[in-house]
């Protein structure tokens, strides 16, 4: 046998670390599942080697992160992290967390609009060389025009930018996103679709990118093109793992903004190891967070206390915070985020658009603004944040605590 098919079998009998077995992530067994971390310099023969020496079963890898997510035996996982994170060569080691990530209080108003299906025929398109802004279009949600998104739109609206939406999915059929989706990634079962089975992604979606065609709503980026990440499941709940996961196909994958509006109270390191790694060439705007659960604030939450994260909390129609906004010094913009009209799959509303509330909905505002500061000149993530600071304006009746650096002004971001 030829040195070289010598390497290739011995390569086919070791394996990799994590190849062995793919597996859907799902709530069931998930109290028995653990993330290992391990050192830098360890290669992948010597993870495959611990791993079959501690005997266990090897579920979905990130070989980028030196990442595995492994099923420790029923009802032992905690004496297994234990063990592992004395292994010289294990770096850190932690439950995979499953839990809800979309506070319920991101529904704290909603409105049906009229139905974008019925309109679609009845309302007339803009002629092309109509500027569709000036008069204000319906199409245009009382938060693009608070952040001024039109005044950019004659420079650009976004176009070839990627944009991520880290979430449950988008709707492709939307009449609103249809030509603004360009793909997607389920995080959770990678054979499954990454169609949007809850609303949550689709409303986010719209913010950021839905088309100004004539008809429904148009996004603060319209132009700009978005990518379906699904890492939550149809109630808004998800693993740690998948979204680890999504963030990184996110950055090998060319994505330019990636808006994450989800989160939790709890610090959680194994996310922040995946923002650091796509933070390197995507921008990352997150959600604050939505207080207490009982409509009061509360500190900023995970992962938008991250410095890696542009953290967004949640402006009113009067130019007030929410009375629910989380907010703290980790506030780097506010944006609009109550009663924001954007698409919905007609199969969650037959009126194709309805009006959510949340920092859920104020963060694809700062996403979109992002996409359009990129399609300017912003070339790296450091380059948007100064353009977006730059761009944004102070509200005197609000503390820093309260609004970051302000409202961002899209005409700014043209200049």
């Amino acid at each position: 046998m030829s040195k070289w098919l010598w390497i290739f079998a011995l390569a086919l009998a070791l394996g990799s670390p994590a190849r062995a077995q793919y597996a859907a992530l799902t709530a069931q067994g998930a109290e028995d599942r653990l993330i290992v971390a391990f050192q830098s310099g360890i290669s992948t023969l010597d993870q495959r080697q611990i791993v079959d020496t501690e005997g266990l079963k090897v579920l979905r890898e990130i070989p980028a992160l030196k990442v595995i997510l492994i099923e420790a035996p029923r009802g032992q996982a905690s004496a297994l992290a234990r063990r592992l994170e004395q292994h010289p060569q294990i770096a850190r080691v932690a439950p995979d967390i499953w839990r809800r990530w979309i506070d319920s209080n991101a529904s704290l108003q909603d409105v049906s609009l009229p139905a974008v299906e019925a309109q679609i025929r009845a309302l007339p398109r803009f002629k092309s060389n109509a500027f569709p802004w000036r008069p204000l279009s319906p199409e245009a949600p009382w938060g693009v025009r608070r952040v001024n998104a039109m005044a950019a739109w004659p420079r650009s609206q976004g176009a070839g930018v990627k944009v991520g939406v880290v979430d449950t999915g988008i709707d492709p059929n939307h009449p609103d996103l249809k030509g603004r989706v360009k793909g997607g990634h389920n995080s959770l079962d990678k054979n499954a679709p990454w169609h949007d089975d809850h609303f949550h992604g689709t409303h986010v979606a719209g913010i950021i990118a839905a088309e100004l065609n004539g008809y429904g709503v148009a996004g603060v980026a319209p132009q700009a093109d978005l990518y379906a990440v699904k890492v939550l499941t149809k109630d808004g709940s998800g693993s740690l793992f998948s979204i680890m996961d999504g963030i990184i196909w996110c950055a090998q994958n060319g994505i330019n903004v990636i808006n994450m509006s989800l989160g939790a109270a709890q610090e959680i390191p194994f996310l922040q190891m995946a923002l650091q790694m796509a933070a390197q060439q995507s921008t990352i705007v997150c959600a604050a967070g939505n207080g207490d659960g009982k409509g009061n604030s509360s500190p900023v939450g995970y992962p938008a206390k991250y410095e890696e994260c542009i953290a967004v909390s949640a402006l009113d129609q009067n130019d007030g915070i929410t009375r629910w906004s989380s907010r703290g010094p980790e506030v780097d913009f506010i944006a609009p985020g109550l009663q924001v009209p954007s698409t919905v799959p007609l199969s969650h509303d037959p009126s194709g658009v309805k009006a959510y509330s949340g920092t859920s909905m104020a963060t694809p505002h700062v996403s979109g603004l992002a996409a359009l500061a990129v399609s300017l000149g912003a070339a790296t993530p450091d380059q948007v944040r100064s353009a977006l600071s730059r761009a944004a304006q102070r509200l005197p009746n609000l503390s820093s605590d309260e609004q970051g650096g302000g409202v961002i002004n899209a005409g700014n971001l043209a200049r």
